[in-house]
This record gives structure tokens, C-alpha cells and sequence, in this order.
């Protein structure tokens, strides 16, 4: 006799159908019955064994508990510094971006057109300043060529005396306004060579 049930437990096969037939009558001694078969008595070392394994396996998640809590904590922080690190890596990149901006060839070139255009007001200012102030103060007379020496009397040969805060004060004038064109004419030199493209800037 071929059944599911014969074919699911071998062992099965060995009984006559008539004692089957009266042990299927009583789930009591059925299932006292099955428990005793070979097929049930692996099955249940099986899930036996499966259990020990278990076991052994939450055992050492025990184990572990504290030290994989150490490692989610290590990583959250980890995670919370990287996200950190990102956004201010964007604060990097637009500053670097505007650096890069600032000292771009044409924009520094721009610069150094303006600061021409600015020293020239500046040493014209001094001039303007030192003018406006011998004109104020009337000690000093203008230099035309057919006007009499700052130094003398008009029509005598004897020399005025000398007056050391106005020579001081000629002798400030003179170097602020000759390093003030100084650095003017620098800048027009460069900003003339620029204009011509003898001016290579080096990516490094």
C-alpha cells in the first residue's frame, strides 16, 4: 500500500493497514505512536540540535551585547562628525571658489588698472596738498623763472634767513611725492606689459 502517509514515513509500510486503521481511532496513540517512529525520533534530535544552536548563538549575542552597543554608539558618532565634516566641506568649497574668483588673471588685472588710476589721485592729492598749503601760508613764493630767489631780499644781494621747518617740510613733500610716483609709474609699467600679454600667470 502506497500512501502520503507511507510515503512521507517509510517505516509506516512494515504495519498492516488494520492496525493503522485502529491507531488513527485515538490521537492519544497516535501521536505516542508517531513520536516512536525513526523519521520522527531525527526530526526531533534535528530540532533539538537546532536548539542548542540557538542557544549558543544568543549566548554569545550576550557576549557581544555591550561591546556591539559600544560600536552603534562609535558609529553614530562617527556618522554625526562625517556629516559634520561634509557640510563644512561645502563652506570650503564656496570660499575656495570665491578665492579662486579673487585671483583670477582678469579680475586681478582689473585690480591693478584701478590702483593705477587710484595712486595717480593720490600723488596728485599731495601735490595739490603741498600747493594749496604754500599758497595758504604765502612764505614761500612761486618758482617762476623771472621771479626773485625764496632765499633773498628782492633787489639786494643779502640772503633772508633760512627757515629749517619749511626746508623740512619741502624735503617731506618731495619724498612722499616721489615714492607715491613711484609706485605709480610700477604699476603703469606692469599694467602696460600686461595690456601687450607679457604677463603669463602659472597655474602653481
Amino acid at each position: 500500500m502506497s500512501t502520503p502517509l507511507v510515503q512521507q514515513f517509510p517505516s509506516l509500510a512494515s504495519y498492516p493497514p488494520s492496525f493503522l486503521k485502529d491507531l488513527l481511532s485515538s490521537p492519544e496513540l497516535t501521536e505516542a505512536f508517531l513520536f516512536s517512529l525513526p523519521e520522527i525520533k531525527d526530526l526531533a534530535a534535528e530540532v533539538e540540535q537546532l536548539g542548542r544552536e540557538n542557544d549558543e548563538i544568543a549566548r554569545r549575542n550576550l557576549e557581544l551585547r555591550d561591546e556591539l552597543i559600544a560600536l552603534r554608539d562609535a558609529t553614530a558618532q562617527s556618522y554625526t562628525h562625517a556629516e559634520g565634516l561634509k557640510s563644512r566641506w561645502v563652506d570650503i568649497e564656496k570660499l575656495q571658489a570665491n578665492l579662486y574668483q579673487r585671483n583670477r588673471p582678469s579680475f586681478l588685472h582689473l585690480r591693478l588698472r584701478h590702483s593705477l588710476s587710484s595712486q595717480d589721485e593720490s600723488s596728485e592729492k599731495i601735490a595739490s596738498a603741498f600747493i594749496e598749503g604754500k599758497s595758504a601760508g604765502a612764505s614761500i613764493p612761486g618758482s617762476r623763472v623771472d621771479s626773485p630767489s625764496p632765499y633773498y631780499n628782492e633787489g639786494s644781494s643779502t640772503p633772508l634767513p633760512v627757515d629749517r621747518n619749511q626746508n623740512k617740510a619741502i624735503d617731506k613733500f618731495i619724498n612722499e611725492f616721489k615714492a607715491a610716483r613711484k609706485t605709480y609709474h610700477k604699476r603703469a609699467i606692469w599694467a602696460e606689459r600686461w595690456s601687450r600679454g607679457e604677463v603669463a600667470w602659472r597655474d602653481d
